[in-house]
């Protein structure tokens, strides 16, 4: 009898560790940052174009970019095993949790299945995924291992869930207005993440030697890499003002919050710049700034609603 309860106990246990890692790989804490981007690009939209798009709409958007988002997040795990053996050996697939065949289809089911409900918008939607899902799994594949055009892809992606949202809302109206609402927006996400992008670039400046990936910091040294990230960085406030010239944006809400981001940003530029030791320091930036990316999220999406 104690035999049978011990194999059952095991078993549930090993059943545990498995969805923890399903969990982990799919990164659920960046999942929900792009699904608020879609949701961002929705309501710049809607705001400029004076359309609401029913909540089922809304609703499939959002799951359109977290099925794809997640599936990118896993076949990055896939592709990195290597580094994470090095940089991340209690991540999934290193700490032996789950096996590179479970992940690679794992993935595969996720961003299939996100690139087949994006039709529901039409076959413009359905094009705009499944490049931008192939970009994504490109990126992972070797992309990433090109430096800095791989920094560019990923920011791209990021920002691309704005874009995406505003799409969803052109695809029902048909004005050009939806999409260049969403000019402002873009090139706020775009600039934060690929400055966010570099310095996790520095974070991996030893791991990367073992995928071989040209970055930045292996390229032109760790120090000329901070700057470069921190001139990045101080672009960011400039962008920010934007939106105060903008009607969509109720800039009562905006200010506080686009304030406490602003502050974050400049905070991490200062302190790359007069870092001692830049690896320790920019695994503590990267941390920094997905605050600075919530908290602009929030600021933007805040004041459209009000």
């Amino acid at each position: 009898m104690i035999k049978p309860l011990r194999e059952e106990k095991r078993r549930l246990s090993n059943l545990s560790s498995k969805l923890s890692a399903y969990v982990e790989l799919i990164r659920p804490h960046n999942v929900v940052a792009a699904v608020l981007c879609v949701v961002l690009g929705v309501l710049t939209a809607s705001r400029a174009t004076e359309f609401s798009l029913n909540p089922l709409d809304i609703l499939i958007a959002i799951a359109v970019v977290a099925l794809v988002s997640a599936g990118g997040y896993a076949i990055n795990d896939y592709f990195d095993y290597r580094v994470d053996s090095v940089n991340k050996p209690y991540r999934p697939i290193p700490s032996g949790r789950v096996s590179l065949g479970e992940v690679l289809y794992f993935s595969i089911a996720l961003g299939v299945a996100g690139v087949a409900l994006s039709a529901w918008f039409g076959y413009l939607s359905l094009a705009f995924v499944a490049l931008n899902s192939l970009l994504v799994y490109s990126y992972s594949a070797k992309i990433k291992e090109w430096g800095v055009l791989g920094n560019v892809v990923v920011s791209f992606e990021g920002s691309a869930s704005i874009l995406y949202g505003s799409l969803v809302v052109y695809t029902q109206v048909g004005r050009d207005s939806a999409l260049y609402s969403a000019i402002v927006p873009i090139s706020i996400a775009f600039t934060l993440l690929l400055g966010r992008e570099i310095v996790k670039t520095i974070e991996d400046y030893y791991a990367d030697s073992v995928r071989g990936v040209k970055s930045l910091p292996r390229t032109i040294g760790l120090r000329a890499s901070a700057l470069v990230a921190s001139i990045i960085l101080l672009v960011v406030p400039p962008l920010a003002v934007l939106p105060l010239y903008s009607e969509l944006y109720n800039i009562s809400v905006y200010l506080p919050l686009a304030t406490a981001t602003v502050v974050v940003v400049i905070f991490s530029a200062v302190k790359l710049l007069r870092s001692s030791n830049l690896v320790l320091t920019a695994i503590k930036v990267r941390s920094i700034l997905k605050i600075a990316m919530i908290t602009g999220i929030l600021a933007l999406i805040l004041s459209l609603l009000t």
